[in-house]
């Protein structure tokens, strides 16, 4: 009898050090983007700026020299007079790397207003210099 309970206290110990291990190994959840060829993620907390060009265009800038134009899938009414506005993105993922990945929120009347991304272009330093400046954010 005590033999069975040595054997099970030892593949408990076993399992238990292949469970430990197989943690330690897994990847943690980090502040780094996932894998993307063409790097046009971006951390939703590195936005510092916007810029609503109409009511389908809006340009942000992430960090201090990247800026991107999102358009949106339909008119966002009033989206031009905003002084603030939010960019959610999947729950549980600080990161927006494609549009179904975001939606653009913001108040008009008391009215939560959601409007999703139909695209994301990270501007490349050419478009940005072309950029008129009344609409850089």
């Amino acid at each position: 009898m005590s033999n069975s309970i040595a054997n099970l206290s030892l593949r408990l110990a076993a399992s238990a050090a292949l469970l430990a291990g197989t943690l330690l190994s897994a990847p943690a959840v980090s502040a780094q983007p996932p894998a993307k060829s063409d790097n046009q993620c971006f951390y939703t907390r590195n936005i510092n700026g916007f810029h609503a060009t109409d009511d389908r265009t809006l340009y942000i800038r992430v960090g201090v020299r990247d800026i991107y134009r999102l358009d949106l899938m339909n008119d966002c009414t009033s989206l031009t007079f905003r002084q603030g506005i939010g960019l959610e993105s999947t729950p549980g993922d600080p990161w927006i790397c494609s549009a179904i990945q975001a939606t653009v929120v913001y108040r008009d009347t008391g009215m939560r207003n959601r409007c999703p991304v139909s695209n994301i272009h990270k501007l490349t330093p050419s478009e940005i210099a072309a950029l008129p400046k009344r609409d850089l954010p």
